[in-house]
C-alpha cells in the first residue's frame, strides 16, 4: 500500500525522532520529522518549532505517537488540519509547562483518528479511549505496548484521509 496524495507531517514521541519504527512504517511518499528533543525545549519552543515546521512543509495530515500525539493534537486544531494520533499522552508529565489537553481543545469539526494499543504499559489507552471517543472515531488494538506493536496499522487510517482528501479535490 503506498499513498501518494497526501503530505505527512509525523511528530514522535518523547525520547524518540524520525529514526523511530512509527516514522518508517508509514507508507507515503512525502512524509516528514524533525527531532524534537522534548525534555529540554520548554512548551513555548517546541511549539514555535511546530508552527514554523507546519508554515514550511504544508502538510495535509498530521500523524502523532505519544507526546508528539499531543502535539499533533494542538496543532490540528491551531491550523485547522487532519490529524491521526497513536498513543497519544494527553496530559504530559515529563515537564511543569505542558498544560493538559482539555474539552475545547478536542471539540471542534476537524477531522482526526486515534489508533490505541490498549496494552500500553506507560499510559492508561483505556482512560485515553474514553475521553477521545467522545471527540473522533477511535480504533483499537487489544494488545500492544506503548512503542507499538503493529505501527502499520496507522496506513489504514492514513489511507481514509487520503480517499477524503482526493473526494474534495
Amino acid at each position: 500500500m503506498k499513498m501518494n496524495n497526501v503530505k505527512i507531517l509525523f511528530l514522535h514521541g518523547l525520547d524518540s525522532s524520525k529514526e523511530s519504527n512509527k516514522f518508517h512504517a508509514i507508507h507515503a511518499k512525502q512524509k516528514f520529522c524533525m527531532d524534537v528533543d522534548y525534555r529540554n525545549l520548554s512548551f513555548q519552543t517546541v511549539e514555535m518549532l511546530y508552527q514554523n515546521m507546519i508554515a514550511k512543509i504544508k502538510p495535509d495530515l498530521l500523524v502523532g505517537h505519544g507526546v508528539g500525539g499531543y502535539w499533533t493534537l494542538r496543532m490540528s486544531d491551531q491550523f485547522r488540519l487532519p490529524a491521526i494520533v497513536a498513543n497519544p499522552s494527553l496530559a504530559p508529565k515529563f515537564r511543569d509547562d505542558y498544560p493538559a489537553l482539555e474539552e475545547k481543545d478536542l471539540d471542534h469539526d476537524i477531522p482526526q483518528l486515534a489508533y490505541l494499543e490498549l496494552g500500553d504499559e506507560m499510559l492508561d489507552m483505556h482512560q485515553t479511549q474514553h475521553i477521545l471517543e467522545r471527540f473522533m472515531l477511535v480504533h483499537t488494538y487489544a494488545g500492544g505496548y506503548h512503542r507499538l506493536e503493529c505501527p502499520e496499522n496507522i496506513n489504514l487510517l492514513i489511507q481514509h484521509f487520503e480517499q477524503t482528501l482526493l473526494s474534495q479535490k
